[in-house]
């Protein structure tokens, strides 16, 4: 199967970024009619929810990457300009349904392995953080020099403080092996 929905990669990824190494965070899944299917629909995702308009999932993620709690105030333009650092992609590589909180079946999880596989070929990232302990149990092993740090998904039950400092400390080893 081949990469349905292209990445987003923000300006900053592969050189000069904040974080000193290259982050790609990993969600899980589209949701959307079938008919909407088109390779620019994570790009264009991303432009308007996490760097337009404010969505609690765009938002949650920005405050982990900046490591920010959830008692601190994130404005607009700060949570933009994050994800031009960042490079952002969904595993399961079509709409999982027209309405939320369903779940991708054994052959989409099956199916995304290899498009994501070529992802991580071409974006080569050294830090991958992925969105949901699910997710996290479904993709099989990357490369041993990616640091890998998984964390819940930010739409259910979401602690800033347990899992913002994962993230942070993935960094740090992220930066160190780098």
């Amino acid at each position: 199967m081949p990469v349905i929905f292209q990445p987003w990669i923000g300006n900053l990824y592969r050189a000069n970024n904040r974080f000193g190494v290259r982050v790609l965070v990993l969600g899980e899944s589209h949701y959307g009619d079938e008919a909407e299917t088109r390779p620019t629909v994570t790009t264009e995702v991303v432009r308007r929810l996490a760097q337009g308009e404010r969505h609690s999932f765009f938002t949650k993620v920005s405050k982990v990457l900046l490591g920010l709690d959830r008692n601190t105030w994130l404005n607009n333009e700060a949570r933009g300009e994050v994800w031009e650092h960042i490079s952002f992609y969904n595993y399961i590589q079509g709409f999982v349904s027209t309405d939320p909180r369903v779940r991708p079946t054994a052959d989409m999880w099956e199916s995304a392995r290899e498009p994501f596989l070529q992802i991580i070929r071409d974006l080569n990232p050294q830090l991958i953080l992925v969105l949901g302990i699910e997710l996290g149990r479904n993709i099989r092993a990357v490369s041993s020099d990616i640091e890998v740090c998984v964390i819940q998904h930010p739409s259910t039950g979401f602690s800033y403080e347990q899992w913002t400092r994962r993230f942070l400390e993935a960094l740090e080893r992220a930066r160190a092996s780098s």
